[in-house]
C-alpha cells in the first residue's frame, strides 16, 4: 500500500513550474518505484497571475506562503523562490511547524547553514538541497550516499553553465569576451545581470556546500578565494590553446591533512583531462576519491525541467529515509590563496625594445619563480607586444608580488594576465 507525502511549494518561477509539473507527470512512475504518492496540495506565489497554472494542475493556490508553513495537511514544503530573505525565515518557520523542507537556494544555505541545519537537526526534521548544485546531476546524494565509504581527497569542478557556455564559445568562434556574454544573454544562458554568475559568485556558493559534503566543513565564503571570467581575453584563450590548454572557470576543494584549499577562478585544464571537454553550459564534477579513485560527473546544471528532477529526488528520499545529517569537523584549516604552490601562464603586454625580456625575468628570478617557457607573439598593439610565460611551480604570494613590480615598469602596459595551471 502506498504511502501519501503531501507536498506544498513556495516559489512558481522556472524550477518551481517545472517541478510541479514534473511531479504531475511523474507520480504514478515514482508510487511504481517507491510505493510513495507524491500530492501537491497547495502552490504559492506572490505573481497572482501563476494562480491560472495552479488551476491547470488541479492544485489550490496562494499568495501567502503562511497558508502552506501553518497548514497541518503538508508533510514536506519545497522553498523555491531563491535569495536570502524572505526564504531563510519560511525555512526556519517550516522546520519549526514540523515540515521537512527541500530547497534549491544555494546562496541561503552557503551564508546560513549552520543555523538552518541546527534547527532541522534539533527538531529532527530533513534539509533537501540537491537541486542546490549542478541541477539536474545527483551529486548530493552519490557524495553523501554512494560514496559514503570513501575518503575524498581532491574535487575539481565545472559549477557555472554561464561561465562555461562563454568561454567555450570565445574558443570556438574566436569570439572577444563581450560578444560571447551578449550571445549568452540572448539565448538565454545568462541573466541581464550577470555578474552573480561571470564573476564567479554562483560556483563560490556551490563549492560551500561540495566542502560540507566532502569534508564536513562548512567554510565561511571570506576562506574562499575567488576570482570571475570577466578579465580572459580571447588572446589568452588563443595562446591557452597553442600550449595545448583549454581555460574554465574552476572549483577547486583539495584536502591536506587539517588543511583545506578552497578555490574559485579561471584555470588552463590539460586538452587531455576530461573537463576540458565539457562544453557549452553543461557541469561536471571531477574527483578523487579513496578507494573509488577517479570519477566524473556530468549533465545539465540548470534549467527547470532538468533541476526539477533534483528536487523531485530530495522530496522522495526524504520520504523514505529518517533524518539524516554530515558530523561537522572542527579544528580544519584553510589554506590562504597566497600559500599555495602552482605553475602559472602570464601574459605581459611589453614594449617591442631590447632587454625587456631580462628585466622581466630578473624580477621573476628575485622571488624564486623559474620560467618553464616564454614565447614573444607578432602581434602589435601601440609598439606593444605580448610576451607569453609559463613557470615551474611558484609560490602565488611571489607570484602576485613579482607581478606588482613587473606592471610598474614603464616598458610594461599593466595589468599584466596571470592564470593558474591546473595539471589535474
Amino acid at each position: 500500500m502506498s504511502i501519501i507525502k503531501k507536498i506544498g511549494i513556495i516559489g512558481l518561477g522556472t524550477v518551481g513550474e517545472a517541478t510541479l509539473a514534473s511531479i504531475k507527470k511523474q507520480c504514478s512512475l515514482i508510487e511504481k518505484r517507491t510505493a510513495i504518492k507524491l500530492k501537491v496540495v497547495k502552490v504559492c506565489d506572490a505573481r497572482r497571475e501563476k494562480s491560472r497554472l495552479a488551476d491547470k494542475y488541479s492544485v489550490s493556490f496562494s499568495n501567502d506562503p503562511y497558508d502552506i508553513i501553518n497548514s497541518n495537511d503538508i508533510d514536506i514544503v519545497v522553498e523555491l523562490i531563491g535569495g536570502i530573505e524572505p526564504a531563510r525565515t519560511y525555512i526556519l518557520k517550516s522546520l519549526k511547524r514540523g515540515k521537512n523542507v527541500v530547497t534549491a537556494n544555494k546562496a541561503l544555505l552557503a551564508r546560513h547553514s549552520k543555523q538552518i541545519f541546527g534547527v532541522a537537526r534539533k527538531l529532527n526534521k530533513s534539509i533537501g538541497f540537491e537541486a542546490s548544485v549542478c541541477g539536474a546531476i545527483p551529486l548530493i546524494q552519490i557524495i553523501s550516499r554512494g560514496l559514503v565509504g570513501c575518503k575524498v581527497r581532491k574535487l575539481y569542478g565545472i559549477l557555472n553553465g554561464t561561465t562555461n557556455y562563454i568561454l567555450y564559445m570565445m574558443a570556438k568562434r574566436k569570439m572577444s569576451f563581450a560578444s560571447a556574454l551578449k550571445e549568452a544573454q540572448d539565448k538565454g544562458f545568462a541573466e541581464k545581470k550577470p555578474n552573480f554568475d561571470i564573476e564567479g559568485i554562483d560556483a563560490l556558493h556551490k563549492l560551500s556546500i561540495l566542502s560540507y559534503l566532502c569534508f564536513g566543513a562548512w567554510p565561511s565564503l571570506e576562506n574562499i578565494h575567488v576570482e570571475g571570467i570577466s578579465k580572459v581575453s580571447l588572446l589568452d584563450i588563443i595562446y591557452a590553446a597553442e600550449l595545448s590548454y583549454t581555460i574554465k572557470l574552476i572549483a577547486i576543494a583539495r584536502r591536506d591533512k587539517n588543511r583545506l584549499d578552497l578555490r574559485v577562478h579561471p584555470a588552463l585544464i590539460p586538452y587531455e583531462h576530461p573537463l576540458a571537454q565539457v562544453n557549452l553550459a553543461f557541469n561536471a564534477v571531477w574527483l578523487d576519491a579513496y578507494p573509488a579513485g577517479e570519477l566524473l560527473f556530468y549533465g545539465e546544471g540548470a534549467g527547470g525541467v532538468p533541476t526539477s528532477s533534483s528536487v523531485i529526488s530530495d522530496i522522495v528520499n526524504i520520504s523514505l529515509a529518517k533524518p539524516s545529517f554530515i558530523q561537522e569537523r572542527r579544528g580544519i584549516k584553510f589554506i590562504n590563496i597566497g600559500n599555495i604552490i602552482n605553475r602559472y601562464y602570464i601574459r605581459f603586454m611589453a614594449k617591442d625594445r631590447p632587454g625587456v625580456l631580462s628585466r622581466i625575468s630578473k624580477i621573476l628570478a628575485s622571488l624564486d619563480i623559474s620560467i618553464a617557457s616564454v614565447t614573444q607573439k607578432e602581434r602589435k598593439e601601440k609598439n606593444f607586444v605580448p610576451i607569453v610565460m609559463v613557470t615551474h611551480q611558484a609560490k602565488e604570494g611571489n607570484i602576485q608580488k613579482a607581478i606588482s613590480r613587473i606592471d610598474k615598469l614603464s616598458v610594461i602596459r599593466g595589468p599584466s594576465q596571470v592564470i593558474r595551471i591546473e595539471n589535474l
